[in-house]
This record gives structure tokens, C-alpha cells and sequence, in this order.
């Protein structure tokens, strides 16, 4: 794709160019009713430059911090300690998924808040279906008020309220304690805790 010297708004303007010159060559091409083969060697080759074209320009649009995302996870581990600091170990009060693709795919989201997302243009950012998928639900896990259908034969993700549903809280700080092996906490106190809320 682009050399790693390169700024992704030069990379941008030179795939931008390559792209717009691959998809006059195909337009030429399906107009001319040339051979099938010389079509489908031009879209292959059009199909990757917009490939990576769209994927910088995203990543152009997406290369800001998330304030709304870093609130959001700011705010569940406020709500996560004045409910169960003193009574649970620090170590499960923990916000998972956190990562940068986490707040790059809830930046779009929230970027078109209200307006289903075509699961396609998640996948730009994450690589793949599985990972959009597992991250997407990760977030959900969160109490992020994500919905999800299909459209048109298409999955579909739309961000609803910025409110958090804190009905998930038990359930994150009892996977958190899963992960960590129960070290701090036995399971049978924490499940007694985070059922008396």
C-alpha cells in the first residue's frame, strides 16, 4: 500500500489519484464491451486501489481521540467503584476493551449516531468480519447501546443512546475476575456480592 515514511494524507491524495485512474479505466473498459478477460483484470486491479484508498481515508477520518468513548469508560468505572469499591478488589473494577480498534469502531458508530452502519465499513478498520464482530459485541458488553440487524441482505450496527446500561456491570467485573483466576476474590463471594447489588 503506501511506503511508512509516508503521511496517510499523502498516501490519501496518491491513492485517491490511482483510484480515480483505475475506475476510468474499468468505466472505459465495461463501456467499450471489451473482452471479459481485460474487465475483469481492470476490476481486480480497480477493487484493490479503492481497497486501500477507502481504508486510508478512513483511518484520515478516524485519527482523532474518542472524548465521548474515554467519558463513556470513564464514567462506568465511577459508577463500578461507588457501587462495589471497598466491598470488591480494585483489580475487578477494570473497564475492559479499551483498545484503540474498540474507540475507532465506536467513533464511527458515533460519528453516525442514529444511522445504521453497514457492518462492511467497520470491517476497513478491524481487517475482518470475526474481529467487527467480537469487538462490536465487546462494546455492547460495555452497555453501549448498540443495535444490530440485517438491511438489505447486510448486517447492520447502529449506535442508539449515549446512556450506559449499568445492568452489565456485575457481569463485566465477574468476567474480569474469571480472567484473573479468582486470585483476589473467591468466586463464591464475589457471586454473593454482585447479586446483593
Amino acid at each position: 500500500m503506501t511506503p511508512s515514511t509516508s503521511s496517510p494524507h499523502d498516501a490519501w491524495h496518491r491513492l485517491r489519484s490511482e483510484a480515480v485512474l483505475a475506475v476510468k479505466d474499468l468505466l472505459s473498459r465495461l463501456e467499450s464491451d471489451n473482452s471479459s478477460q481485460d474487465i475483469f483484470d481492470v476490476y481486480l486491479y480497480a477493487k484493490r486501489v479503492l481497497a486501500d484508498a477507502m481504508e486510508v481515508r478512513l483511518k484520515i477520518d478516524l485519527d482523532q481521540p474518542c472524548d465521548t468513548f474515554r467519558d463513556l469508560r470513564s464514567q462506568l468505572r465511577g459508577i463500578m467503584e461507588e457501587r462495589y469499591g471497598g466491598r470488591v478488589p480494585d483489580p475487578y473494577l477494570t473497564v475492559p476493551y479499551g483498545s484503540a480498534l474498540h474507540e475507532k469502531l465506536f467513533l464511527i458508530l458515533l460519528q453516525r449516531q442514529g444511522t445504521e452502519v453497514p457492518a462492511a465499513l467497520l470491517r476497513i478498520v478491524s481487517g475482518d468480519s470475526v474481529h467487527t464482530e467480537r469487538r462490536v459485541r465487546e462494546l455492547r458488553e460495555l452497555g453501549l447501546d448498540i443495535r444490530t440487524r440485517k438491511a438489505a441482505g447486510a448486517d447492520t450496527y447502529l449506535l442508539g443512546s449515549l446512556d450506559l446500561d449499568v445492568s452489565f456491570i456485575p457481569k463485566i467485573i465477574a468476567n474480569t475476575a474469571r480472567g484473573k483466576k479468582h486470585r483476589f476474590m473467591a468466586e463464591a463471594e464475589l457471586k454473593e456480592i454482585l447479586g446483593a447489588g
